[in-house]
């Protein structure tokens, strides 16, 4: 089946601070290794593209086919953005993603937020409603914060990092959304959470 991969990261102070949820963005290196280990077995059938709470910025990249040659494209994204400015806002992004899904119907789509979710959005309440709403799959990657009950719909699949965390955690967590429409795909993960209360 055909596969869209949509992957936004928070690239805000909150995360990316000495004091942040992922201060040696080891988010992205984890990241590269998901992409790569789909990569492997990739097809063109099967797209990925990595955005930025700072879209538009060079750091985005995509949507191109997950394989080897695919994934030279991809790897610009999954890094700190040179331009980035640290925004802590996901409409933007959302509203791309949402823009690149809908440019592709007959692909099955796939979103990943990687992010803190400590939003500065105008009205994030209204830009969460979106996010559950997106035409696909949510899959909410909370890296280090705990999210009071009810801020994320029960549709969202969440994943919680947390700093202690074994190495991988991220990667998992992506993996595990990556192959999900793939037959036979079964990804042994860490505790992951369907509400907000884990």
């Amino acid at each position: 089946m055909p596969t869209l991969l949509i992957a936004i990261f928070d690239d805000s102070g909150s995360v990316i601070s000495p004091a942040g949820t992922d201060p040696l963005s080891n988010r992205y290196a984890e990241a590269a290794r998901a992409f790569a280990a789909v990569a492997r077995k990739g097809a063109r059938h099967e797209l990925g593209a990595v955005l930025h709470f700072d879209t538009p910025c060079s750091g985005d990249a995509g949507p191109v086919p997950i394989t080897r040659r695919g994934l030279l494209t991809l790897r610009s994204g999954l890094r700190l953005p040179p331009d980035a400015r640290g925004s802590s806002e996901l409409e933007p992004s959302l509203r791309r993603a949402t823009e690149m899904a809908e440019a592709y119907p007959d692909y099955t789509a796939t979103l990943i937020v990687a992010s803190d979710f400590l939003l500065m959005d105008a009205e994030p309440a209204q830009v969460l409603s979106e996010l559950a709403a997106f035409p696909g799959q949510v899959h909410a990657v909370v890296l280090g914060a705990r999210l009071p009950a009810g801020v994320l719909e029960e549709r969202i699949t969440m994943t919680r990092i947390r700093r202690d965390d074994p190495p991988g955690a991220v990667a998992r967590a992506l993996f595990s959304s990556m192959v999900i429409h793939r037959p036979g795909s079964h990804v042994e993960a860490y505790p992951k959470c369907r509400s907000d209360i884990c």
